[in-house]
């Protein structure tokens, strides 16, 4: 949804009693052109968007279950219509109350008045804002400023710098957010560690729990109030699940391994897929491990690091997430330049 609807949906409300938005889609979303939403997920944005409006009511039309093609042919404006009368449980005679269609497309207005089931008047309102849905699927980021506050966690370009301890994930993400301008997160479990007045040794599943929630609460807020369509983050949740099962094996951590299966990972199971990640930018251990005066020294070694590394690169295979993943091995410098190379790839497509 984009400010265009927006202008046609206000336009409506104003000039009517009742106003009805319909939403519409696809079983297979891709099919219909949609970025990660189903049609379900799309007509409760909606509906929450409006959740207070007196006004405004929202319908949603499954067109696969009505057996309605992308084809825009009569037929299918027809049984569409059909649908419409069903839900609303009206007919033609509408009981002399008066219905209006109001649409920005001609061709939606042309074929409307052809077959008009409902004897409605339809209204075509100029377009206002220079966006179509089509536009913002082809290049959200472009078009970000027009979308819907609600729509942009499922649009916006999301990019984690990942990998263990000490590789320099939050100085490189504070830069690039200081370079671009854009929203980033740090790791939440370090400050809710601090903010509790605890120590890794001191760390229990249900610790691991509020830091999967509450990671994952600080970037979806981050993403929701995004101005510039991208977004990134110095850790996520299976960085987190990393520690957790580096620590399950640690006797100084109180933390078992059935706890872990039990209670952990099931939590990082429902919360992953919340923030989609586009690109992420994976770092090898190779640096100096830096002591801040909060770190389990235990994890300094390069190879406790390594195994960490290699614990985390099976969890993002795990989870799908392995195509994502790109190297970063370089200097800083190199590494800040890399980023900054493919951000700029994504402002210029």
């Amino acid at each position: 949804m984009h400010q265009g609807h927006l202008d046609l949906i206000m336009r409506a409300k104003k000039e009517n009693d009742l106003c009805y938005v319909i939403v519409c889609g696809y079983d297979n979303e891709e099919r219909a052109g949609n970025i990660n939403m189903t049609l379900k997920e799309r007509t409760a944005i909606v509906r929450k968007i409006f959740a207070n409006d007196e006004i405004i009511n929202v319908l949603s039309i499954n067109d696969t279950q009505l057996g309605i093609d992308e084809s825009m042919c009569d037929k299918n404006w027809v049984i569409w219509q059909k649908e419409v009368m069903r839900q609303l449980k009206i007919t033609a005679s509408h009981d002399g109350v008066s219905i209006t269609w109001y649409v920005a497309e001609p061709y939606y207005k042309e074929m409307l008045e052809k077959h008009n089931l409902l004897n409605a008047r339809t209204t075509l309102i100029d377009k206002v804002v220079p966006v179509s849905g089509t536009y913002i699927r082809q290049n959200p980021i472009k078009y970000w400023k027009y979308i819907v506050r609600e729509y942009r966690n499922n649009l916006c370009h999301n990019i984690l710098i990942t990998g263990t301890a000490s590789e320099g994930k939050t100085t490189l993400v504070r830069d690039i957010s200081t370079y671009f301008g854009i929203q980033h997160s740090e790791e939440f479990g370090r400050d809710d560690l601090l903010n509790k007045g605890k120590v890794d040794t001191d760390l229990t599943a249900d610790d691991f729990v509020d830091f999967l929630v509450g990671q994952s609460l600080d970037m979806r807020k981050r993403v929701f109030n995004n101005d510039n369509g991208v977004f990134i983050s110095d850790t996520d949740n299976l960085v987190t699940l990393m520690y957790a099962l580096a620590y399950v094996d640690d006797p100084n951590v109180p933390i078992t391994k059935e706890e872990y299966e039990n209670k952990v990972l099931p939590v990082a199971k429902s919360l992953e897929g919340r923030v989609k990640w586009d690109k992420i930018f994976l770092l090898p251990p190779k640096n100096k491990f830096v002591d801040d005066g909060s770190r389990y020294m235990k994890q300094a070694s390069i190879d406790e690091r390594t195994a960490n590394f290699n614990k985390l690169a099976e969890l993002l295979k795990q989870f799908g997430l392995w195509d994502k993943v790109e190297i970063l091995d370089g200097s800083f410098l190199t590494n800040f330049n890399r980023v900054k190379d493919y951000i700029n790839s994504v402002y210029d497509e």
